[in-house]
């Protein structure tokens, strides 16, 4: 067998080897991107504020996610400071864990610690000290949203989710509901309806989630015994 023949089967045995190993290989766990994401906040339908969130990483797999409200004009009587909360999670195997959680400037501080060693939560909340049992995939008021965003971009809709609720953990349920176009200074959006529930709440929080911006929310609402109390219209996104 000539030179040149031994070589072309080498490459053939080669490619085999490398296709049986993409085929079997899983693909790659998706990651959050880091961005920076600006809404109009409105109470009771009128503008009261922006909201800035932003996500970027700290290490390869470990991320900061924060939150910042600032009120506009009377509405700096009742909130003259800005309400700030932070999440610190790290993502696994795809899947997001956080570690610790901080929310002030509204009077009701927290602060926690997530042991998913122990499963213990632990901290303080309403004034008390936080000890709590972790339940599988709890999340934190930030860090749910990064966890719905990388189930939907696995093709794996989230149906419910524990997360920290000040000092509880609860368990709310997430249904799909219709897709629809919004107008937005981003241009036309396309959205995927989502309202998240707690059994026994008068709350529910409406979810418009854009597939182009990540299946970041395009807008937001939260409705009490059906009237719209606190909506979010973004404004801004732009990618770190």
């Amino acid at each position: 067998m000539s030179t040149a023949a031994v070589e072309r089967g080498a490459l053939v045995a080669v490619m085999l080897v490398l296709a049986a190993w993409a085929r079997a290989a899983p693909p790659p766990a998706p990651r959050p991107p880091q961005f920076v994401a600006t809404y109009t906040l409105a109470w009771h339908g009128i503008t009261a504020g922006t909201s800035t969130l932003e996500l970027r990483a700290t290490s390869p797999r470990l991320y900061l996610y924060t939150s910042t409200d600032r009120a506009y004009g009377v509405f700096r009587l009742a909130f003259p400071h800005p309400l700030r909360q932070s999440s610190r999670f790290r993502v696994a195997a795809g899947q997001v864990e956080p570690l610790t959680f901080q929310a002030g400037g509204a009077g009701n501080d927290v602060m926690a610690q997530f042991d998913w060693k122990t499963h213990q939560v632990t901290g303080m909340a309403k004034g008390r000290l936080l000890n709590l049992k972790l339940q599988p995939g709890t999340q934190d008021p930030l860090s749910v949203q990064i966890a719905i965003m990388l189930a939907l971009e696995a093709r794996a809709a989230p149906e419910s989710f524990w997360m920290l609720n000040t000092d509880e953990i609860d368990r709310f349920q997430y249904r799909r509901h219709e897709e629809a176009t919004l107008d937005t200074p981003l241009g036309k959006l396309r959205t995927i309806l989502y309202t998240s529930h707690e059994a026994g709440s008068d709350k529910t929080t409406y979810l418009w989630l854009a597939p182009a911006l990540d299946y970041m929310p395009a807008r937001a609402e939260q409705q009490v015994k059906g009237r719209t109390q606190l909506s979010l219209a973004i404004q801004a996104f732009k990618l770190q």
